[in-house]
């Protein structure tokens, strides 16, 4: 068995969550790390030992960081000028979604540490116990009953279509729950097409963003303007901003599809992502490995790729508390940790959408001479 519980240590996550979270957030302290990470390291780690202390140093900078973040968003919150009430309602939703970053970095840590335990403690020299084949006995198959047919019961009518702008709303809604903190919009198109598009980066989607069936996103490219402005020519949009309210009961679940992040292939994928994480600022070393095992299919293993995905996700945050001013380095960081898990794990499809958007938004501008010619 392995030396650490399996639920205790998320009982213990939860439990620290709802005793920060429980504070009261008006007003707001200069420094929210107590509510940030408080509570939040495993008692796994309470002893360093030097199998541990790598592990424990990473946990204990990435969640300095996710904090850092988080008060610096809420320092750039303290002199916007907004209504209190609207200001209120964002500190409480910064404070929790890096609350929820920090928690899921330090399961991260757990499952690293249970696999670590698991592996040490499997004994090869346990004997193997192999299971009795019982022999199968085939039954005579029963004689079939006969069939009596009845009348074909008259059909259901259909739901009723929705009206247009009620789908674009559905859809709004549902992708902006999953990251309330951007701006999005939705429009129709004069052939009937859906787009959906945020301005987090000239209309990038980040991973995790669940795409519903038949919408469409934007091609890779720098654009400007407003939320709306990026949709271009449509006949009838939606919009949604941060704080915006989202009634009670109005959609429910809607059927995704990964399609809409399919664009034309880029040539030569796996070779270009090896490169340009070779080296990179703001990219750990283990990036630059992984991408190399997912091009050339060597393997990766389940622990690996889950670091990975804590290094894209705390990236993806710091991104994500600077919004709507971007840091370029930050955002092109962000696109190459997510293809690069992409890659790790064979979806190719969204490797290439994340590395296209890279090319685009990294792409030196056209010359004067060579846009003449």
């Amino acid at each position: 068995m392995a030396i650490f519980g399996r639920n205790s240590a998320r009982q213990r996550l939860k439990r620290a969550t709802r005793q920060a979270l429980s504070v009261p957030t008006h007003p707001t302290p200069p420094d929210a790390t107590p509510w940030v990470i408080g509570g939040l390291w495993p008692a796994e780690l309470e002893t360093v030992t030097p199998a541990t202390e790598v592990v424990a140093q990473h946990l204990k900078h990435d969640l300095q960081r996710i904090a850092d973040s988080a008060n610096e968003r809420l320092h750039a919150l303290r002199n916007a000028d907004v209504p209190d009430f609207a200001r209120r309602a964002e500190e409480v939703r910064i404070i929790e979604t890096a609350r929820s970053y920090a928690v899921q970095r330090v399961e991260s840590t757990i499952r690293q540490l249970r696999a670590a335990a698991d592996e040490f403690d499997t004994d090869p020299s346990m004997p193997v116990v192999v299971p009795v084949v019982e022999p199968t006995v085939t039954e005579p198959e029963p004689e079939p009953e006969p069939v009596v047919l009845q009348p074909e019961p008259e059909p259901e009518p259909g739901p009723e279509p929705e009206p247009d702008d009620r789908s674009l709303e559905r859809v709004l809604e549902f992708v902006a729950r999953q990251e309330p903190g951007l701006r999005w919009a939705v429009g129709e198109r004069a052939d009937g097409t859906t787009l959906l598009v945020t301005d987090l980066a000239h209309g990038w989607i980040p991973p995790g963003v669940a795409i519903p069936t038949g919408v469409g996103l934007l091609a890779p490219g720098r654009r400007g303007g407003r939320i709306g402005d990026l949709l271009g020519e449509v006949v009838r949009s939606v919009v949604y901003h941060p704080g915006d309210p989202f009634p009670a009961g109005r959609t429910g679940p809607l059927a995704t599809s990964t399609s809409a992040r399919e664009l034309p292939r880029v040539d030569d994928l796996g070779w270009k992502l090896v490169e340009a994480t070779h080296w990179r600022d703001g990219l750990p070393r283990m990036v630059h490995t992984l991408a190399k095992a997912g091009a050339g299919r060597t393997g990766v293993l389940d622990a690996e790729v889950d670091v990975l995905r804590v290094h894209s996700d705390t990236a993806r945050y710091q991104l994500m508390a600077q919004y709507p001013d971007v840091d370029a380095a930050l955002l092109s960081n962000c696109l190459l940790l997510a293809a690069t898990e992409a890659i790790a794990v064979s979806d190719e499809l969204s490797a290439n959408y994340h590395f296209a958007w890279f090319e685009a938004l990294n792409a030196p501008p056209a010359s004067h001479w060579g846009a003449a010619t």
